[in-house]
């Protein structure tokens, strides 16, 4: 009996301990609730709204223009963020700070002109805008961007597609420098200059036993590849040797 009479002692004590934890608990929230208020939503507001709901509350509106950004869908000025969110409870003359909408980014497509679509690529990325479609067309000159759509310069949204128009280098025709020795040197020459080949310096030696005008060296040697822009050096035959190096005709 006496064992049992501890226990219930012990359970009393118990659930003391736990109704006056609650109690303190419900007193105290209680308590802080009465003394606080919920924070007014002001994100979308005007200014002059929001300074007039916040006085309305007790509490006191700071703009930070440090936390001032872009957003799509609020106008200029209003509040696009707030440090309180709407709400939550705060005291009575609490500073709630806020920072201003600039509206919409404004993106400008940027001149590339002249640059790889590699890199166009990064500066799209970049400036949150994406790449459109690419088109490539031949040029003898400068390869890289041409054109640009929408053009360099224009303002367009976020995300938006340009599209390129891409020059880049034809390469030269290769083909396998021929055994041209023995041959006549206008004819070969001809033949070079159909397929774009240019014979680029001419040298003339006397050389017993062969009429003028034929091949009897060359450079390349037959068998090497070569192209419009490989220069070629023949040695033709002539009855008078000369040194000097002339530019084919």
């Amino acid at each position: 009996m006496k064992k049992r009479g501890c226990l219930d002692t012990l359970f009393f004590t118990f659930l003391l301990i736990v109704a006056f934890g609650f109690s303190s608990f419900f007193w105290f929230r209680l308590f802080v609730r009465g003394r606080s208020i919920p924070a007014p939503a002001l994100i979308g507001k005007t200014l002059v709204d929001a300074r007039a709901m916040a006085s309305d509350a007790g509490l006191i509106l700071d703009v930070d223009p440090r936390k001032d950004r872009n957003a799509e869908n609020i106008p200029v000025g209003a509040v696009v963020w707030q440090n309180r969110s709407g709400g939550s409870y705060v005291k009575r003359g609490t500073r709630i700070i806020v920072g201003q909408s600039l509206g919409p980014l404004v993106l400008r497509v940027p001149d590339i002109k002249g640059q790889s679509a590699r890199t166009a690529l990064l500066r799209f990325s970049q400036r949150n805008l994406k790449l459109g479609n690419v088109a490539y067309v031949p040029d003898y000159g400068r390869p890289g961007i041409v054109a640009e759509d929408p053009p360099s310069g224009t303002i367009v949204q976020g995300q938006t597609p340009v599209s390129l128009l891409v020059a880049y280098t034809v390469p030269a025709a290769a083909y396998v420098m021929p055994d041209v020795i023995d041959r006549p040197y206008a004819e070969v020459r001809a033949v070079f200059a159909s397929r774009d080949l240019k014979v680029s310096n001419v040298r003339y030696e006397a050389y017993p036993g062969l009429r003028d005008g034929v091949i009897i060296r060359q450079f390349p040697l037959g068998g090497a590849p070569v192209s419009a822009t490989d220069a070629i050096t023949l040695v033709v035959t002539k009855q008078e040797e000369t040194s000097i190096i002339q530019q084919a005709p």
